[in-house]
């Protein structure tokens, strides 16, 4: 016998079914702690994990995978786009995102620019950690959380996997964007920022943005969120270098 669940998250509402007991820590894997579940109603888009590990996106087959981890990467992956391009009342940026005073602290960057290590270090430093995986900005302009585990990597083959009781996470209501850092790391190099006008940063974010097309008038909703902050890009080597500046303006 089957059985689902619904989770609404950022105003879309995810279905999930599954046949066999086992593929339950699957779904239970890919929700996040701040999603409101539900057994009843109905869904903007369903997943179904079949009884031979094949997941569906929909009536599609999307995957078909040997082990139970495996099945989860694939429907993260799946449930990110699913929202990333269909919840669309909010916008998503790829970004490491902390708590920094009584604001966010918003870093955006492509995939081994050394933002999974940053956030490490900033929570380690006194930060609240909101996101490793995206900055979800609404149209006020406010930041909320993407609170899934953090991974750091630690060589080409190695990485760590960081919890969200390991990180201090805890639930905080929407934060304005107090600080943006456009920065990757390279090893011997010394924190010495520009600040940049507000449109040269929201050039430097327009990279990060998933599926802008969906969302009109999305850049406005990035100048909204992004007009307060102090605006800083520049290379860095190690985060104690910066720290000091930032405390400045926690």
């Amino acid at each position: 016998m089957s059985e689902f669940l619904l989770a609404r998250a950022f105003g879309y509402r995810l279905g999930f079914r599954w046949e066999l007991p086992s593929a339950r820590a699957v779904v239970e894997g890919v929700l996040l702690p701040d999603w409101e579940i539900s057994q009843s109603g109905d869904a903007d888009h369903w997943f179904r994990l079949d009884d031979k590990n094949c997941l569906y996106d929909g009536e599609t087959l999307w995957a078909q995978e040997e082990d139970l981890e495996s099945l989860r990467h694939r429907l993260q992956q799946l449930v990110q786009m699913r929202l990333t391009a269909e919840a669309t009342g909010f916008v998503f940026v790829h970004a490491g995102v902390v708590k920094w005073g009584e604001g966010a602290l918003v870093i955006p960057g492509p995939s081994r620019a050394g933002k999974s290590t940053l956030v490490l270090e900033l929570v380690r430093a006194g930060a609240g950690f909101l996101s490793d995986e995206f900055a979800v900005i609404d149209p006020q302009g406010l930041v909320q959380a993407y609170p899934r585990p953090l991974w750091q990597r630690l060589s080409k083959t190695r990485k760590r996997c960081w919890t969200l009781d390991e990180l201090g996470w805890s639930s905080c209501g929407p934060l304005p964007v107090r600080n943006l850092l456009l920065t990757r790391y390279l090893a011997g190099a010394r924190w010495n920022p520009v600040e940049l006008e507000l449109e040269q940063s929201l050039d430097e974010i327009w990279k990060e943005v998933r599926y802008p097309s969906c969302r009109p008038g999305v850049r406005d909703w990035l100048r909204r969120a992004f007009v307060g902050a102090r605006r800083l890009k520049g290379v860095r080597g190690e985060v104690a270098d910066l720290l000091p500046g930032l405390a400045r303006d926690a």
